[in-house]
């Protein structure tokens, strides 16, 4: 999973817009740093592969889970490096 995440993180560098990073998230830059951790929290909790195949999910379902928390996670991580504060 690691080398996924860190292709997500380029992908988002390369596009080298934050905007990218928080539609990701569906926030804007208006949206303060608790705003952000409280999303990423509840779309990380709502699309990670390891709940929903505990919920029986087929591995299809599962597979778009993991690319969207992975993409959930590299966006996150992007607004942390790119803001003062989260």
């Amino acid at each position: 999973h690691r080398v996924d995440r860190r292709q997500r993180q380029m992908c988002i560098r390369d596009r080298s817009s934050i905007s990218d990073a928080y539609k990701a998230l569906g926030l804007t830059s208006e949206s303060t740093d608790q705003e952000i951790k409280k999303t990423y929290r509840k779309l990380m909790s709502q699309n990670h592969p390891d709940k929903l195949m505990g919920q029986g999910l087929p591995e299809d379902m599962i597979k778009v889970a993991t690319e969207r928390s992975q993409e959930i996670q590299a966006a996150y991580d992007y607004l942390k490096k790119h803001r003062t504060e989260i």
